[in-house]
């Protein structure tokens, strides 16, 4: 049973890692753009929550020396980061510039423990087998 768990744990590890592969062999298309603005954007309409879209940011950036502006989720990794006046940077598609992909998410250390995770349940599987 803990090795069945094991894999499962893996395998969740694993789908960042295959994400990250996946953008890095489409790089061409992706241009990395220095964020020039963050706002806070608050959705200030009547309704269901459910129908309400989650907390965003307006993101400025320069693009071609043209300025543009996208709504992404917000990110509060990302947005202390430029408040306290480090770089930060999104992905921006070449031919869509509307189009982006923060790539501050540490999705890194998700992928690590999970892995980590996975790995010992495989272990103590083998140990406790025996």
């Amino acid at each position: 049973m803990l090795f069945i768990l094991g894999g499962c744990f893996v395998g969740a590890g694993l789908l960042p890692i295959f994400r990250w592969l996946k953008c890095k062999v489409s790089k061409q298309r992706w241009r990395v753009c220095e964020i020039d603005d963050i706002t806070n954007a608050v959705n200030t309409r009547i309704g269901a929550h459910e129908l309400l879209p989650p907390e965003s940011m307006l993101v400025s950036f320069r693009f071609n020396s043209h300025l543009h502006s996208v709504l992404i989720s917000y990110d509060k990794t990302l947005f202390s980061r430029f408040k306290q006046g480090l770089p930060c940077c999104l992905l921006v598609d070449k031919n869509n510039p509307q189009k982006v992909y923060n790539n501050a998410q540490l999705w890194q250390n998700y992928a690590l423990l999970w892995l980590l995770s996975g790995i010992s349940l495989w272990m103590g599987g083998c140990f406790f087998d025996r």
